[in-house]
């Protein structure tokens, strides 16, 4: 008789989270396909609205160093224009791996203006081919800019 107010408890949570789904997959289908990917559901859109007119163009997104001996520090300088219509902020640049260190402008960068990310890679302990990503994150229409570091370390 123990297992009647559990298999009632069971049966309710397993109705409550069916209802939850399909109301998720009701409004996800409300979407137009256009739009699938570009905003999460919820947020409003307004069609023909760009969210900036900042726009970051990178004028070289990858650097290979080549062959470095281990502990040697390689430093490179990712320059950038914001090409767009409106001022360009930065407001974060994360390196994959801590023996990455970068450092950025940090002012807005106005429509034809330059601005660069600074990278030193510390080969320390990082021995065989390497690949280091940094992450550029912005106000541009494209939030998400992906640089990349490459090379080898070795004894």
């Amino acid at each position: 008789m123990k297992w009647i107010p559990l298999f009632l408890v069971s049966v309710t949570l397993l109705a409550a989270c069916n209802s939850s789904q399909n109301q998720d997959e009701t409004e996800a289908a409300d979407i137009p396909m256009e739009q699938v990917g570009k905003q999460p559901v919820g947020q409003t859109i307004i069609p023909g609205a760009d969210s900036s007119g900042a726009v970051l163009e990178v004028t070289d997104d990858a650097y290979d160093f080549g062959i470095v001996k281990e502990g040697e520090k390689v430093e490179h300088e990712f320059r950038f224009t914001n090409t767009g219509s409106s001022p360009l902020i930065v407001s974060n640049v994360q390196a994959s791996c801590g023996c990455t260190t970068p450092e950025y402008s940090k002012n807005p960068i106005a429509p034809g203006e330059e601005g660069l990310v600074k990278v030193v890679f510390n080969s320390t302990g990082q021995l065989g081919k390497q690949h280091k990503v940094i992450t550029v994150t912005s106000n541009a229409a494209t939030t998400h800019t992906s640089l990349h570091l490459r090379g080898e370390v070795e004894k």
